[in-house]
This record gives C-alpha cells, sequence and structure tokens, in this order.
C-alpha cells in the first residue's frame, strides 16, 4: 500500500491537491492508494468522486495497524501529529517522501520531490532530492499540446485568466471589467475560490466571458489563448509547457519569488500587485501592450523548452527503481 498525507483542500489549495491527486491516478495502476486527509467536507467529496480511498488524520493510531510500504507527504503544514507518524514510519522501515516547493518545510524524509526553479532555502547535498522542473507533475494532456506547433496571433485577442484561491468577487470583477471594456476574449478559471452564483452575475453583466469548468486538465484552454493571466505557481508550468506567454500577478514576496525565477529564464512577464487589486497602478494593459508578437514567440518557445511535462513518468520511474512502489 501507497499512503498519500495531505492537507490541501479544493477550496484553498486546488493546484496541490490536483497533482497529488493525479500522481495518485497514476500510481493506483501499479499499488494500492490511500489517502490521509483532515476532516473536510469538500475535499472528502472530491475524493469520492474520483473514487479514491481515503481515511482521517485523526486516527493515526488506527493506520499504524495498516501494512504499508511508501508514504508521501504533500502537506502545507506539518503537525505534531504528522512529524511523529512520520518518525514512526521511518523507525518501521517504511519509505518516506516529501513533496514541497521552494525548498520550504522541508523534513527528515528519504527523498525529497521539488519541482521549483530556484529555492529559497536550499538542500544538503547528501540529501536525496529529485529538483526542477524536470520532475514537475502534469496531466498527460499538457504533453499532448507541447507537441503541436503553435501559430502566434500578431495581437493579442484571447486571454486566459486563474485566479488565485483567496481571489474575493470583487478582484475578478475588476479584472472582467478591465479587459472587456476593451473588447478582448475572456475565459476564466476560478476554481473554487468564486462562487457559481456569482459567475452568473459575471455572466450576465459580460455574456462574452467564458468560465473553464473542471475538466481533466487546463491543456487546451492554456494552448487556445494567446497570453495566460495567472496568480498561481503550478499554473506558470502549464502555460510555459503549452507555449503560452504569461503573466505572473504576485502580492508577496514567496510569490514575487516564483515569478522572479520565470521572468529570469524568458517563460513569463511579472507584476506586483497590491492585496487590494489597484489595476491602475498595475499598469495591466500597459504591460500587455509591451508584449509584441516577436516577445510573445519568444516567450512560448522558451516555455515549451523548459518544461516538457513527463516529470510525473520521470518520478514513477525513480519510485519503481527505489522499490518505494
Amino acid at each position: 500500500m501507497f499512503i498519500f498525507r495531505i492537507d490541501s483542500s479544493p477550496h484553498t489549495d486546488f493546484w496541490r491537491l490536483n497533482r497529488s491527486c493525479y500522481l495518485a491516478s497514476l500510481l493506483k495502476k501499479k499499488t494500492e492508494i490511500l489517502f490521509c486527509v483532515d476532516h473536510d467536507k469538500k475535499l472528502i467529496n472530491f475524493l469520492r468522486k474520483r473514487k479514491f480511498h481515503f481515511c482521517l488524520s485523526e486516527n493515526f493510531e488506527k493506520l499504524k495497524k495498516q501494512s504499508f510500504r511508501s508514504i508521501l507527504f504533500d502537506l502545507k503544514f506539518f503537525t505534531k501529529e504528522d512529524i511523529e507518524f512520520l518518525k514512526w514510519a521511518k523507525k518501521t522501515g517504511a519509505k518516506t517522501i516529501q513533496i514541497t516547493d521552494l525548498g520550504l518545510n522541508q523534513q527528515d524524509v528519504d527523498f525529497t520531490i521539488d519541482a521549483s526553479i530556484e529555492r529559497l532555502s536550499p538542500y544538503d547535498k547528501e540529501k536525496q532530492t529529485l529538483l526542477g522542473p524536470d520532475y514537475v507533475i502534469l496531466h498527460h494532456k499538457y504533453r499532448h499540446f507541447k507537441k503541436i506547433k503553435r501559430e502566434y496571433r500578431k495581437k493579442i485577442k484571447k486571454i486566459f485568466i486563474l485566479m488565485g484561491e483567496n481571489t474575493e468577487y470583487r478582484e475578478l470583477r475588476k479584472i472582467v471589467d478591465l479587459f472587456c471594456r476593451r473588447n478582448y476574449d475572456l475565459k476564466i478559471f476560478s476554481g473554487h475560490c468564486i462562487k457559481k452564483s456569482n459567475q452568473k452575475v459575471l455572466k450576465r453583466i459580460y455574456p462574452s466571458i467564458k468560465f473553464a469548468g473542471e475538466a481533466e486538465s487546463l491543456a487546451r484552454s492554456f494552448f487556445e489563448s494567446d497570453i495566460t493571466l495567472l496568480y498561481a505557481g503550478e499554473a506558470a508550468y502549464k502555460a510555459a509547457c503549452t507555449g503560452t506567454p504569461f503573466v505572473y500577478l504576485y502580492s508577496d514576496k514567496r510569490q514575487g519569488f516564483i515569478a522572479n525565477s520565470f521572468e529570469k529564464h524568458g517563460a513569463g512577464l511579472k507584476i506586483e500587485i497590491k492585496k487590494k487589486l489597484n489595476l491602475k497602478n498595475a499598469n495591466l494593459i500597459e504591460h500587455l501592450n509591451s508584449l509584441t508578437f516577436e516577445k510573445r514567440v519568444k516567450m512560448g518557445n522558451k516555455g515549451k523548452k523548459f518544461v516538457d511535462a513527463i516529470g510525473v513518468y520521470r518520478i514513477i520511474n525513480f519510485f519503481e527503481e527505489k522499490r518505494i512502489i
């Protein structure tokens, strides 16, 4: 048995949840999978819908009686109970793995996976790690669209907007109003952060906009857009893989670090915004106008070279080599 210990939820950390679930969907062809989760109704429904078995983290003692070979931690925060369970698992000889970002929240595990381009906290050389974009977990459809030759429009027309988990309705409406007044075609993925009722209101006010639903992947939406406006770190890899230039909006130090690493590699453009979105100060339209046809082609090509979308298979091969599964 292979255990996934996660604390993400569809309404607070969709991108992290999505990567663990996709990895689990591939691994369950090779081994039995069990998710260990906190009590969260939306998360439990999310797992049930995808036919994953799960148990609650409050039942760690019961979990210790299970026979399992490996446990993977994809946690934003390690509780005291998580750390104790990790120590117990290591003593029993189970393989322990951690998926993390930017080198943060490092734990004493056997193997670490961190797809970040650069890290805020370095890893010890002795630590067994899988580092960099070669190990980013993406749905297989991204690989499909990566292989297709892109045709870039001379002028930006289609914009794909991906909202962060903490985005409020008013922020989204400001963005939509700004672009709709200039006749851009908008497609929006708001995840679980914007209520369906608010989406309907926006559709009524701005009939031309579209919302991307809960598809297997958003690869086609990225590929068909001229540019992506995004708030989420994981989404930047997805845009890059499909050759889609992107503008990365950030409001804190951690987000700024991620945005800067992509911009340095020529795959995106970063724009700092305040927590309360001030579009006038952000100069979004001016920034978009600065992205000429030549710049966008260059950014798209850089992104495709940077992310090859087979990282999940490298991880699975590694698991097999190390007898993790």
